[in-house]
Protein backbone atom coordinates (compact mmCIF):
# COMPACT_ATOMS: atom_id res chain seq x y z
CA UNK A 1 0.00 0.00 0.00
CA UNK A 2 2.68 2.21 0.52
CA UNK A 3 4.18 1.84 -2.90
CA UNK A 4 0.79 2.36 -3.99
CA UNK A 5 0.13 5.38 -2.49
CA UNK A 6 4.13 6.40 -3.76
CA UNK A 7 2.91 5.81 -7.42
CA UNK A 8 -0.12 7.86 -6.79
CA UNK A 9 1.83 10.65 -5.71
CA UNK A 10 4.33 10.37 -8.76
CA UNK A 11 1.07 10.97 -10.78
CA UNK A 12 -0.74 13.83 -8.49
CA UNK A 13 2.98 15.72 -8.00
CA UNK A 14 1.53 15.53 -4.56
CA UNK A 15 2.94 13.45 -2.07
CA UNK A 16 0.16 11.78 0.09
CA UNK A 17 1.02 12.27 3.87
CA UNK A 18 -0.08 10.52 7.26
CA UNK A 19 -2.10 13.33 7.94
CA UNK A 20 -3.77 13.45 4.49
CA UNK A 21 -4.72 9.58 5.43
CA UNK A 22 -6.03 10.47 8.78
CA UNK A 23 -7.83 13.20 7.40
CA UNK A 24 -9.34 10.77 4.54
CA UNK A 25 -10.54 8.42 7.13
CA UNK A 26 -11.86 10.96 9.15
CA UNK A 27 -14.29 11.86 6.15
CA UNK A 28 -15.41 8.25 5.66
CA UNK A 29 -15.88 7.32 8.55
CA UNK A 30 -18.08 9.98 8.87
CA UNK A 31 -19.83 8.92 5.56
CA UNK A 32 -20.27 5.00 6.65
CA UNK A 33 -22.23 6.33 9.68
CA UNK A 34 -24.68 7.94 7.62
CA UNK A 35 -25.20 5.39 5.10
CA UNK A 36 -25.57 2.98 8.16
CA UNK A 37 -27.88 5.07 9.68
CA UNK A 38 -30.24 5.18 6.47
CA UNK A 39 -29.45 1.35 6.42
CA UNK A 40 -30.78 0.97 10.24
CA UNK A 41 -33.67 2.67 9.43
CA UNK A 42 -34.88 1.28 6.91
CA UNK A 43 -34.87 -2.30 8.41
CA UNK A 44 -36.80 -0.60 10.86
CA UNK A 45 -38.92 1.42 8.81
CA UNK A 46 -38.99 -0.03 5.33
CA UNK A 47 -42.03 2.26 4.34
CA UNK A 48 -39.88 5.73 5.38
CA UNK A 49 -36.81 4.70 3.28
CA UNK A 50 -37.64 3.01 -0.08
CA UNK A 51 -35.28 0.78 -1.49
CA UNK A 52 -34.61 2.44 -4.63
CA UNK A 53 -34.35 5.42 -2.81
CA UNK A 54 -31.63 4.27 -0.69
CA UNK A 55 -30.04 2.48 -3.42
CA UNK A 56 -29.79 5.74 -5.42
CA UNK A 57 -28.28 7.34 -3.00
CA UNK A 58 -26.16 5.35 -1.75
CA UNK A 59 -24.52 4.44 -4.94
CA UNK A 60 -24.27 8.19 -6.32
CA UNK A 61 -21.36 8.03 -3.44
CA UNK A 62 -19.26 6.23 -6.57
CA UNK A 63 -19.18 9.61 -8.04
CA UNK A 64 -19.57 12.66 -5.39
CA UNK A 65 -16.98 14.03 -3.52
CA UNK A 66 -17.09 12.13 0.03
CA UNK A 67 -17.82 15.72 1.86
CA UNK A 68 -21.15 16.36 -0.58
CA UNK A 69 -21.92 12.85 -0.40
CA UNK A 70 -22.33 12.90 3.51
CA UNK A 71 -23.78 16.22 2.97
CA UNK A 72 -26.42 14.54 0.72
CA UNK A 73 -27.07 11.62 2.71
CA UNK A 74 -27.75 13.81 5.76
CA UNK A 75 -29.93 16.00 3.83
CA UNK A 76 -32.06 12.68 2.87
CA UNK A 77 -32.51 12.17 6.63
CA UNK A 78 -33.82 15.29 7.48
CA UNK A 79 -35.92 15.38 4.66
CA UNK A 80 -37.51 11.67 5.77
CA UNK A 81 -37.73 13.03 9.85
CA UNK A 82 -39.61 16.27 8.28
CA UNK A 83 -42.15 14.40 6.16
CA UNK A 84 -43.17 10.72 7.12
CA UNK A 85 -44.53 7.91 5.53
CA UNK A 86 -47.42 5.72 5.82
CA UNK A 87 -46.73 2.16 6.68
CA UNK A 88 -47.69 -0.52 4.49
CA UNK A 89 -48.54 -4.68 4.39
CA UNK A 90 -45.56 -5.80 2.68
CA UNK A 91 -43.11 -9.09 3.14
CA UNK A 92 -40.31 -8.05 4.61
CA UNK A 93 -36.73 -9.76 2.07
CA UNK A 94 -33.45 -9.89 2.53
CA UNK A 95 -31.58 -9.83 -1.33
CA UNK A 96 -28.67 -11.45 -1.97
CA UNK A 97 -26.26 -12.24 -5.17
CA UNK A 98 -25.93 -8.27 -6.58
CA UNK A 99 -22.59 -7.50 -4.74
CA UNK A 100 -20.68 -7.81 -7.70
CA UNK A 101 -22.77 -6.37 -10.74
CA UNK A 102 -24.93 -3.84 -9.51
CA UNK A 103 -28.65 -4.30 -10.32
CA UNK A 104 -30.63 -2.23 -12.66
CA UNK A 105 -32.76 0.53 -10.79
CA UNK A 106 -35.53 -1.09 -12.13
CA UNK A 107 -35.46 -4.30 -10.89
CA UNK A 108 -35.41 -2.64 -7.34
CA UNK A 109 -38.35 -0.93 -8.28
CA UNK A 110 -39.68 -4.38 -9.76
CA UNK A 111 -39.18 -6.02 -6.31
CA UNK A 112 -41.31 -3.00 -4.43
CA UNK A 113 -43.98 -2.84 -6.57
CA UNK A 114 -44.28 -6.99 -6.12
CA UNK A 115 -45.36 -6.13 -2.81
CA UNK A 116 -41.94 -6.66 -0.91
CA UNK A 117 -40.03 -4.42 1.68
CA UNK A 118 -36.03 -5.40 1.34
CA UNK A 119 -34.71 -4.66 4.54
CA UNK A 120 -31.52 -6.07 3.96
CA UNK A 121 -29.19 -6.11 0.64
CA UNK A 122 -25.77 -6.58 -0.56
CA UNK A 123 -25.81 -3.67 -2.75
CA UNK A 124 -22.75 -1.31 -2.79
CA UNK A 125 -20.69 -2.88 -0.44
CA UNK A 126 -17.96 0.21 -0.95
CA UNK A 127 -20.03 2.22 0.81
CA UNK A 128 -20.01 -0.09 3.99
CA UNK A 129 -17.46 -2.32 3.46
CA UNK A 130 -15.73 -1.70 7.42
CA UNK A 131 -17.70 -2.40 10.49
CA UNK A 132 -17.75 0.61 12.34
CA UNK A 133 -14.85 3.09 12.32
CA UNK A 134 -11.27 3.11 11.43
CA UNK A 135 -8.90 4.40 13.78
CA UNK A 136 -7.53 7.99 12.83
CA UNK A 137 -4.72 7.83 15.29
CA UNK A 138 -1.09 6.05 15.06
CA UNK A 139 0.11 4.86 11.61
CA UNK A 140 -3.36 5.33 9.32
CA UNK A 141 -1.70 2.59 6.67
CA UNK A 142 -1.97 0.08 9.39
CA UNK A 143 -5.32 0.63 10.71
CA UNK A 144 -7.08 0.71 7.01
CA UNK A 145 -5.18 -2.64 6.84
CA UNK A 146 -6.38 -3.83 10.23
CA UNK A 147 -9.37 -2.96 9.32
CA UNK A 148 -9.78 -4.87 5.94
CA UNK A 149 -8.58 -7.93 7.49
CA UNK A 150 -10.79 -8.03 10.37
CA UNK A 151 -13.71 -6.36 9.95
CA UNK A 152 -14.32 -6.27 6.11
CA UNK A 153 -18.19 -7.56 5.20
CA UNK A 154 -18.45 -10.74 4.07
CA UNK A 155 -19.13 -11.33 0.56
CA UNK A 156 -19.10 -14.39 -1.87
CA UNK A 157 -15.40 -13.31 -3.32
CA UNK A 158 -13.92 -12.59 0.04
CA UNK A 159 -12.36 -15.60 2.02
CA UNK A 160 -13.84 -16.14 5.30
CA UNK A 161 -12.29 -17.85 7.74
CA UNK A 162 -14.61 -16.67 10.82
CA UNK A 163 -17.56 -18.19 9.67
CA UNK A 164 -18.42 -21.02 7.23
CA UNK A 165 -20.82 -19.64 4.20
CA UNK A 166 -24.33 -18.45 4.55
CA UNK A 167 -24.01 -18.13 8.12
CA UNK A 168 -23.92 -13.73 7.46
CA UNK A 169 -27.31 -14.60 5.51
CA UNK A 170 -28.93 -15.95 8.27
CA UNK A 171 -27.42 -12.94 10.66
CA UNK A 172 -28.45 -10.44 8.21
CA UNK A 173 -31.84 -11.71 7.88
CA UNK A 174 -32.18 -12.16 11.76
CA UNK A 175 -30.96 -8.29 12.47
CA UNK A 176 -32.96 -7.19 10.28
CA UNK A 177 -36.37 -9.06 10.88
CA UNK A 178 -36.64 -10.27 7.08
CA UNK A 179 -39.41 -12.87 6.27
CA UNK A 180 -37.36 -14.57 3.49
CA UNK A 181 -35.07 -14.33 1.27
CA UNK A 182 -34.65 -13.52 -2.67
CA UNK A 183 -31.73 -14.61 -4.35
CA UNK A 184 -31.39 -12.34 -6.98
CA UNK A 185 -27.62 -13.04 -9.20
CA UNK A 186 -26.56 -11.65 -12.22
CA UNK A 187 -26.56 -13.52 -15.61
CA UNK A 188 -22.66 -15.01 -15.34
CA UNK A 189 -21.86 -13.88 -12.47
CA UNK A 190 -19.80 -17.05 -11.14
CA UNK A 191 -18.68 -15.63 -7.46
CA UNK A 192 -22.33 -15.32 -6.62
CA UNK A 193 -23.49 -18.54 -8.67
CA UNK A 194 -21.18 -20.25 -6.83
CA UNK A 195 -22.05 -19.02 -3.17
CA UNK A 196 -26.09 -19.25 -3.69
CA UNK A 197 -26.35 -22.97 -3.00
CA UNK A 198 -24.20 -22.65 0.32
CA UNK A 199 -26.09 -19.75 1.13
CA UNK A 200 -30.19 -21.03 0.04
CA UNK A 201 -28.79 -24.66 2.31
CA UNK A 202 -28.14 -22.28 5.20
CA UNK A 203 -31.80 -20.64 4.77
CA UNK A 204 -32.92 -23.48 4.55
CA UNK A 205 -31.49 -25.02 7.52
CA UNK A 206 -32.52 -21.99 9.40
CA UNK A 207 -36.45 -22.37 7.99
CA UNK A 208 -35.95 -19.15 5.94
CA UNK A 209 -38.16 -19.51 3.02
CA UNK A 210 -36.47 -18.56 -0.43
CA UNK A 211 -36.74 -17.74 -4.03
CA UNK A 212 -33.83 -17.40 -6.73
CA UNK A 213 -33.78 -15.61 -10.09
CA UNK A 214 -30.93 -14.71 -12.27
CA UNK A 215 -31.56 -10.94 -13.54
CA UNK A 216 -30.15 -9.21 -16.81
CA UNK A 217 -30.14 -5.28 -17.81
CA UNK A 218 -32.99 -6.83 -20.30
CA UNK A 219 -35.95 -4.95 -18.95
CA UNK A 220 -38.40 -7.44 -20.86
CA UNK A 221 -37.65 -9.80 -18.25
CA UNK A 222 -39.04 -7.61 -15.18
CA UNK A 223 -42.64 -9.02 -15.81
CA UNK A 224 -41.63 -12.37 -15.17
CA UNK A 225 -39.58 -11.27 -12.08
CA UNK A 226 -42.92 -8.96 -10.96
CA UNK A 227 -44.84 -11.81 -10.92
CA UNK A 228 -42.37 -14.56 -9.03
CA UNK A 229 -41.25 -11.87 -6.43
CA UNK A 230 -45.00 -10.79 -5.92
CA UNK A 231 -45.90 -14.44 -5.11
CA UNK A 232 -42.92 -14.99 -2.93
CA UNK A 233 -44.51 -12.30 -0.74
CA UNK A 234 -48.29 -13.58 -0.72
CA UNK A 235 -46.66 -16.66 0.44
CA UNK A 236 -45.11 -14.83 3.43
CA UNK A 237 -47.97 -13.00 4.44
CA UNK A 238 -50.62 -15.81 4.08
CA UNK A 239 -47.74 -18.30 6.25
Amino acid sequence: MRSLLSDLGALTGRRVTDDDLRTSLAKFNANRREVCALYRLRAEQPWQVPSAELYALVRAGNVLDVDDHTAMLRAYRATLDASPRRPKDMARVAVRGCFCEQPPLELIKTLERSGCFIVDDDWVLSARWIDGDIATDGDPLWNLVLAFLERAMPCPSLYELRKERGEELVDGVRASKAEGVIFAAPSFCDPALLDQPMAMACAKAASIPATSFLYSENTGQFQVIREQAGTFADSIRLS
